[in-house]
């Protein structure tokens, strides 16, 4: 009998709902099954992240009340174990993204298929 893997928890945090919904539908089409939450801030993401305890956290930089950079920050000191990637349209945030912590940065606008990697690296 083969068996389901278990699903990838995933929470995506972006301000924009389009950008969040184009993101979980590209992610449902991944190599294993996915739970996605959504937050539209850091502080959502951070608050989400102790609740839910995801696997992996998609964050945009710029968002409202608490950016991507502080928010990977705070993610990766709390609980080290939950894959952190950036995502946004600007480069000049690699630098930042990677000191606070992020496992990956990735540029919004690149092959779908380097996002899916980076979700599911050992797929």
């Amino acid at each position: 009998m083969n068996e389901t893997p278990p699903a990838v928890r995933l929470l995506i945090a972006d301000d924009n709902a389009a950008t969040r919904a184009a993101t979980a539908a590209l992610l449902e089409t991944g190599p294993s099954p996915v739970c996605i939450w959504h937050a539209v801030d850091g502080v959502a993401a951070v608050h989400l992240a102790e609740q839910l305890q995801p696997h992996v956290v998609l964050l945009d930089v710029q968002m409202p009340r608490l950016d991507g950079i502080v928010a990977t920050q705070q993610i990766k000191q709390r609980w080290p174990e939950i894959r952190v990637i950036v995502q946004t349209m600007h480069s000049r945030y690699q630098e930042q993204a990677l000191a606070a912590g992020a496992d990956e940065f990735l540029l919004k606008g690149s092959a779908p298929a380097q996002l899916l990697a980076a979700v599911f690296p050992a797929s």
